[in-house]
Order: C-alpha cells, then structure tokens, then sequence
C-alpha cells in the first residue's frame, strides 16, 4: 500500500487539503481531527498526518513513501529526499512564503552585515541559520527556538529568523525585516526506497500529475469565444497558447466557437484584445484541472 504524510496544525493543512480535493483525490477521515485517513486512487493510500517539520526525516527513513511539506523544513532537516514537485501557495495567498532575519523597529543596522558579532539570533531553524550568517561572513549566537519566536525579543534575543506572508505579525511585534533569508514553497517529496520500485514510483507520479492540474487549474479561467467568420484571422493570433476550435454557432450561421485557458493575471487584457479583435461574446468558466498525458508527467 502506498503511505502518505501531510502537515497537519500549520498553515499549510488546510491549503494541501484543498489541493487534494480540487484533484479529485478525496482525504477520508473518520473525524476532522483525526490523524489517520485514506485515498482511494488506484488502490488505497495510507494517509498520516505529522507536523511539517518531521515529514522530510520520515518520508528520507521510508517510513513513508511520499509526503507534502515546506521547502524550510526540507532543507532545515538535511534530508534525503526528492523533490516532485513544488506549488507555490502559503496560509493566506497563492504565492511562496518567505524566512526572514527581523529585528526591533529601533535598531540602528539597515544591513545583515551591521550587526555585530554575537548577535543572538532566536530561530526554530537553527541549520539554515548557521548557514546564512556563516555565507554572509558573520558570527552569531543561534538561540533555538520551539515556538512564538518574536516574543524572545529582547530578553533572549538581539534578532529572529522567522516565516513571513503577509509581515503583519512583525509589525504587531515591535519587528521588521532587515533580509529575507530563504523564499519557500510547498513541495511534494519521495525517498530513494520509493522512487527504485516501479509499481509504487507510477502511483506516485499519478498523484503528482493530478495535483499539478489542480494547482493549474485555480489559476486559469477557460474563456468560451463566438467569433464571425470573417474576423477568425484578428482573433485566433490572440487567443491563449493551446486553444482550440470547439464548433460553430447551432443558432448563428458563420459563427465559430473557440476555447482556451486564459491565466487570471491575463485575463483582463486578453478579453479586451478579443473583442477589438472582433470576437462576438466571451463567456467564463471556473475549471477544476486539466490532466495531461502520463508520458508528460513528472
């Protein structure tokens, strides 16, 4: 049986398991705080859930075969893990999360290299840390950290390497960033052990597609264009990459129906060069994800 391990009571919970749904991979639990569940996709997936700190050491021991965790803990614990695939979603937006050196509003350096050695640096990333003061050519004290780091400011700590989104609880905190240390996405993971067995490298890698898609997918809106005969040739240039050709009109002789994905960032300015282009209407739908073929998967 294929196992699976996802975060659980971190920001990235509620994210993954909206992932999951939105791929048609539906997590069955017995209750919403249970830490045990099932997949049923190509046969049952054991389903556990760990803190996002612990899953690269287990997924690396082959205690699991495949696990979704952040790409700070990946390299925090040194594991021996592969990386499948990366999506870039955090607690609050759709975009990477980042680790960051913050120090009190009213210190005096405006650099990492104005702080002077010894600085104590509160962090529950003490390897990552080590690293960043030992690249930038500084000595610091790492004071490990198992929680509410900000609050070790001053009595513990001189700084903090902390998870950032939004900056706000920074701010709340007394707290700004003097250096963003690493920018981190959601990553899914394999061990060796894993990926040497074909029957279970397959399912795996027919997970990964579909989370992909799905991830995809919530970025793109397929947009349904009528467009006359005669203005095929303005119109067809400006339609999003992969389009195609769904028919023409049952109730409109002439008319040519065209489809395509429009990313939401482009969404605006496509349909405003369509309709200049002479495209009659243009109708929006919500996808969930687009699979592709397995020989273009991971």
């Amino acid at each position: 049986m294929l196992s699976l391990v996802l975060p659980k009571g971190s920001s990235l919970e509620q994210r993954t398991l909206d992932l999951f749904a939105t791929a048609g991979l539906e997590i069955r639990r017995a209750a919403a705080r249970s830490q045990r569940a099932t997949i049923d996709y190509g046969g049952p997936i054991r389903v556990v859930f760990c803190k996002p700190r612990e899953i690269p050491a287990v997924v690396a021991s082959g205690a699991f075969d495949v696990g979704l965790t952040g790409a700070d803990w990946i390299e925090e614990s040194e594991a021996k893990v592969d990386t499948l695939a990366s999506f870039a979603f955090a607690k609050t937006s759709d975009a990477p999360w980042r680790l960051v050196l913050a120090v009190p509003t009213d210190h005096p350096a405006t650099d990492v290299r104005d702080l002077p050695d010894g600085t104590r640096v509160a962090t529950e990333y003490v390897n990552i840390g080590r690293r960043f003061f030992e690249e930038a050519g500084l000595h610091a004290d790492i004071v490990r950290s198992y929680g509410a780091t900000e609050a070790k400011i001053p009595e513990l700590a001189d700084a903090v390497i902390d998870v950032v989104e939004t900056g706000d609880s920074l701010r709340h905190n007394g707290l700004r960033v003097l250096r963003t240390v690493r920018t981190c996405t959601s990553q899914v993971i394999a061990g060796p052990h894993t990926l040497a067995d074909p029957s279970k490298r397959e399912r795996v890698h027919n997970v990964v597609r579909l989370l992909r898609a799905a991830a995809a997918g919530t970025r793109r809106t397929m947009i349904t264009v009528r467009v006359p005969e005669q203005s095929l040739h303005t119109v067809t240039p400006l339609m999003p990459a992969g389009s195609w050709r769904a028919g023409t009109d049952l109730a409109e002789a002439g008319v040519v129906v065209l489809q395509g994905l429009a990313p939401h960032t482009e969404l605006l300015q496509t349909t405003d060069a369509l309709l200049a282009a002479g495209a009659l209407d243009i109708t929006e739908s919500d996808i969930r994800k687009t699979v592709p073929a397995p020989h273009t998967a991971c």
